[in-house]
């Protein structure tokens, strides 16, 4: 019998943030255990395990991403990163062309655009930082005085307070909500990031398994349904001077927009097994040896997988994954928990990968 896993549309607002909470419980053997993001209004937030941290600008439900303003606000972890206001422009705003932005209809800035709808970051600070904390609608609006673009501003007040608690920084003289007096001397130091040693490879070509190994290695269920049911087509690719990675797409028990993959680590000499993933990449919030809308990318040689809330892509989770010579160690995860169109995924975890 086949799976359905595909969010159907009219429930994947509703099912996006159980979604995101449950890949990101971590598994029982961490060391990958990225933050969950949180919603005020229209602006949604995250962080990664530097602290660094993003706030997105959501659009609303009743309005449509044409003439949205898409905007985030990023600052890094450490106590003297400045917080920078990343703005993209229409693509109609030709290069050189000055823009204003307004906060409930009052000039705070006026912009030159670099054009072809490439974006450009402000510094968050002073005067501009104090009218978008305390407007309810940011526009850009050209000489003629028509407005271009728009974004709410509900929500981002608690956005960075949320943001201030989870740097330290609240009550502090570098906190962006109500900066207080406290040194930035206490603000914690930025802990490392995780290290995953990634074996070198050698000119061996893979180790290739048979369709028909490979079709038994996933089971019935996901080889024959009651479709027309692709074929069973495994891939393989050299992790280092002993494994290999098999991947093998499933023909059955997909979803619309959700395609599953087995990943196998085959030895020179031995039996394939599952690999082993340290962190949830699916539906069921626990790791195991199945990546969803999986590929494999050659130059860093690792899994990417990106887990779709729903067909258009703006929601979900995106996820990379390197070998360290006994699992597939997660090195880089985004999620978006809101399926409110918008394309900027949260960075909420990263390793270092060092080849040796």
């Amino acid at each position: 019998m086949s799976r359905q896993h595909a969010f159907p549309h009219h429930l994947a607002r509703a099912g996006a943030a159980a979604l995101i909470a449950a890949l990101l419980i971590a598994a029982d053997d961490p060391p990958s255990a990225p933050a969950p993001l949180r919603t005020f209004g229209d602006w949604t937030i995250g962080c990664d395990n530097q602290r660094s941290c993003m706030a997105v600008a959501l659009v609303p439900d009743a309005e449509d991403r044409d003439g949205y303003l898409m905007l985030t606000l990023t600052r890094g972890g450490r106590a003297t990163a400045p917080a920078q206001l990343a703005v993209m422009l229409p693509a109609t705003v030709a290069r050189g062309k000055t823009v204003s932005m307004a906060v409930d209809r009052k000039t705070i800035a006026r912009i030159v655009a670099p054009g072809n709808g490439a974006g450009l970051a402000l510094p968050f600070s002073g005067s501009l930082a104090n009218a978008l904390i305390a407007g309810r609608r940011v526009a850009i609006v050209d000489s003629s005085d028509q407005t271009l673009a728009t974004a709410s501003l509900e929500g981002l007040s608690a956005a960075l307070t949320a943001m201030d608690d989870a740097q330290y920084r609240t009550g502090g003289v570098t906190a962006l909500r109500r900066p207080g007096t406290r040194p930035r001397s206490r603000i914690p130091l930025v802990p490392p990031l995780p290290v995953v040693i990634q074996p070198p490879v050698t000119g061996k070509p893979p180790r290739v398994l048979s369709a028909k190994r490979a079709a038994k290695l996933i089971g019935r269920d996901n080889v024959a349904c009651g479709q027309d049911a692709g074929a069973v087509a495994p891939q393989a690719f050299r992790l280092d001077a002993t494994h290999t990675l098999v991947t093998v797409e499933h023909p059955c028990g997909n979803g619309a927009y959700n395609i599953y993959t087995s990943l196998f680590v085959v030895p020179d000499k031995g039996k394939p097994a599952p690999a082993i993933l340290d962190a949830p990449s699916g539906f069921s919030g626990q790791a195991g040896n199945i990546v969803i809308n999986g590929g494999w990318e050659p130059a860093t040689r690792r899994v990417t997988a990106f887990l779709r809330a729903r067909g258009l892509g703006d929601c979900g989770s995106q996820q990379q994954f390197a070998w360290d010579g006994a699992r597939l160690r997660l090195v880089d995860q985004r999620d978006m928990g809101e399926c409110r169109q918008v394309t900027s995924f949260i960075p909420t975890w990263r390793a270092q990968v060092v080849v040796r």
